[in-house]
């Protein structure tokens, strides 16, 4: 991703693989956190009641622990939740290409979708809350299927699970246009 001589419209390398954008990594990192933050949060209650004076002397010492266990616990388990975001973030890719997009995907399985241009029927920017809170913007691309002569919808071909705001807005114009499909502007 580059940005435009005005600085604030991000521009897209055609034919070359790029990234989701910046923000994403951490829309990865904050899903990821979910475990790590639980055991932060049992290590800080072991803590907290350990100094109750209502626990009988022969438990005090198990309580605390528990507690260590539960930081320990929580730092392993936030350095393997940085470690699996960055993994996430840098195996997600796509790239605009003559006569595809193309979006590459995975740690372990990498997966490798084309979607010609002329299947491709809309282009939808979704944005949760949390997104919306962290500039990002899911999009999703629907096409439409030959099968038997008819046209079928095949919902979600192609998704790309967030990208910053403004590049999400520039990457569904380019792909509307390489497409020849008309643009639905909401009035929101």
């Amino acid at each position: 991703m580059e940005t435009s001589s005005t600085g604030n419209i991000p521009t897209i390398s055609l034919g070359a693989w790029n990234r989701l954008g910046s923000r994403t990594y951490w829309l990865f990192l904050s899903q990821k956190l979910e475990y790590a933050t639980g055991f932060l949060i049992l290590a800080v209650i072991f803590t907290a009641v350990r100094g109750v004076s209502a626990i009988p002397a022969p438990v005090v010492p198990f309580v605390g622990l528990a507690g260590v266990v539960c930081f320990i616990v929580f730092f392993i388990a936030l350095a393997i939740a940085i470690v699996a975001s960055r993994l996430a973030y840098r195996s997600y890719e796509y790239c605009i290409d003559e006569d595809a997009l193309k979006i590459r995907q995975g740690i372990m399985n990498q997966q490798e979708i084309a979607i010609p241009y002329r299947q491709i029927q809309t282009v939808d920017i979704e944005r949760k809350l949390g997104e919306r809170l962290m500039g990002l913007s899911r999009v999703v691309i629907l096409t439409a299927a030959e099968d038997n002569g008819r046209t079928e919808y095949n919902e979600s071909e192609g998704a790309l699970p967030a990208m910053d705001q403004k590049l999400a807005a520039v990457f569904r114009d380019e792909l509307l246009k390489r497409a020849n499909v008309q643009k639905v502007v909401s009035a929101i």
